[in-house]
């Protein structure tokens, strides 16, 4: 008998005794028979409080403490009047049928709570499972709510393709008396998906209790089958996702390598089949041909190997004050024969103060949006670039590049930032469309923002923001400027 039951018999006592003393001042006022009722009441009492057990023995007690302290002679068991023998059986048997009856009414309100209890924990279990991310979360969600319905403690293993994934206890140790249950999946020929173990057994549990818990293991072995065939998907997606992003680049790789590669290589035969008769100006052409298509080729496989570094995380910033216009001076210098037909404006406010950033990177990032804005507009359309400080931040500079080209959609400016993403353009321009993805990533590597907005009266406006310099020790120091012509 545990300690819930001895306190269940001892308040029986209790009752009782509180009742004999009731039934005790009372018999000088009222008859035996009517006596008889105080102690019913006690039994009505213990019986729908303590159970069937309890009730039986309050019936047997009340009468025979009736007969001792309520019936003369009293203190004694003996019976003066036989009659009182009669009373004593219809008491003891409507005692026993009233305890009865109300233990069971007892037993019957007790199993509906815990009923109700058992199906208010199913519910919250299966709304708990449906919002586990992983199977992490899922032995956690199951180990503390099959604990709370077994009221003893759970150990759950899951696992994933023959490797396990998560046991909600470290310092589980499976014993003799382990009740262990295995998560089984929708088909029957695959390995368990884990299993539920139950380090005390489940001796103490109930019908209803198990009924309970098998909805438990078979919602939990769902629930992880589920997760699995999830993971899968995705590690299908993902990879089905590379093969077309891989297939994307080496297309694009492999068309815009062919291309300077064939100038090189057609303006380098030219010049040896020439031999001695080799025109001075037409081998100057065609070695600026050369060149330049040497530094596309040179700008192509820097762009493949900076979006490397950017998706790797191995951006490394070497932060130093940089001039404003010097970074911009640098990229139209870059691009000075490109831009002798075209009209090129630069607004920069001499107070602007420097911005801390790369050299190199931020002349990477300039170079790249000029070279875009090259590739989508007319070859005679204008160009602005423009320097300010940020409207809503007063520790960021804003600089745009401003073009007069056919504009971005709206519905490709949240793309167009992306791996291999070109906005659709009726110029024949190339590219592996890595340029702009590079430019968000050195940006966000400096703490600013990139972005692309239409221009007033046609045309698109790159900007991003850069954060100001304030070193200390450079706050004095007179910032440089150089002539930007085109």
């Amino acid at each position: 008998m545990n300690h819930k039951n001895r306190l269940r018999y001892l308040y029986t006592l209790m009752l009782i005794g509180v009742a004999t003393l009731i039934a005790k001042l009372l018999v000088p006022h009222f008859a035996a028979a009517n006596l008889v009722m105080v102690y019913l009441m006690a039994v009505v009492l213990v019986a729908t409080r303590f159970g069937k057990g309890p009730a039986i023995l309050a019936s047997v007690m009340s009468v025979c403490i009736f007969d001792f302290f309520c019936i003369p002679p009293y203190l004694t068991f003996a019976v003066s009047d036989s009659q009182y023998l009669l009373t004593f059986g219809v008491m003891l048997t409507t005692a026993l049928v009233i305890s009865n009856l109300a233990a069971t009414a007892h037993d019957q309100a007790e199993r509906a709570t815990k009923k109700e209890h058992q199906t208010s924990l199913l519910y919250s279990f299966s709304r708990e499972l449906a919002e586990g991310r992983d199977l992490n979360a899922l032995a956690e969600i199951a180990r503390r709510h099959i604990g709370e319905l077994i009221e003893a403690k759970v150990d759950v293993l899951v696992s994933n393709t023959g490797e396990t994934l998560s046991q909600s206890t470290d310092n589980f140790k499976i014993s003799q008396a382990t009740k262990t249950i295995p998560l089984r999946s929708s088909n029957t020929n695959t390995a368990p998906l884990g299993s539920v173990y139950f380090p005390d057994g489940l001796t103490h549990c109930d019908g209803e209790r198990l009924s309970t818990l098998e909805a438990f293991i078979s919602q939990l072995a769902t629930a992880c089958e589920r997760s699995r065939l999830s993971e899968e998907n995705e590690q299908a997606r993902v990879q089905v996702k590379s093969e077309q992003l891989r297939s994307s680049l080496l297309s694009s790789i492999s068309h815009d390598l062919r291309t300077p590669l064939a100038t090189i290589t057609g303006a380098a035969s030219g010049i040896m089949e020439a031999g001695d008769k080799v025109n001075l100006n037409e081998c100057k052409e065609l070695a600026a041909e050369i060149f330049h298509e040497s530094r596309r080729l040179n700008r192509l496989v820097g762009n493949l190997l900076d979006m490397t570094r950017v998706e790797s995380g191995a951006l490394e910033i070497k932060k130093e004050p940089q001039p404003v216009d010097e970074v911009i001076g640098a990229a139209i210098s870059y691009f000075e024969e490109q831009l002798e037909s075209r009209s090129v404006e630069t607004e920069i406010p001499d107070d602007l103060p420097m911005i801390s950033g790369d050299a190199v990177l931020l002349q990477q990032l300039m170079i790249n949006l000029l070279e875009n804005a090259l590739k989508y507009t007319p070859p005679d359309s204008p160009l602005l670039f423009k320097a300010k400080p940020a409207e809503d931040n007063a520790e960021f500079i804003t600089i745009e590049v401003s073009d007069r080209g056919p504009g971005i959609p709206e519905e490709m400016r949240s793309q167009i930032f992306q791996k291999f993403v070109r906005a659709k353009s009726r110029s024949s321009a190339g590219g592996a469309g890595l340029g702009l993805a590079i430019c968000q990533g050195i940006v966000e590597a400096h703490g600013g923002k990139l972005g692309v907005s239409e221009r007033a009266g046609g045309g698109a406006t790159f900007w991003f923001t850069l954060p100001v310099d304030n070193s200390d020790s450079l706050a004095n120091k007179p910032k440089e400027t150089i002539a930007l012509e085109a």
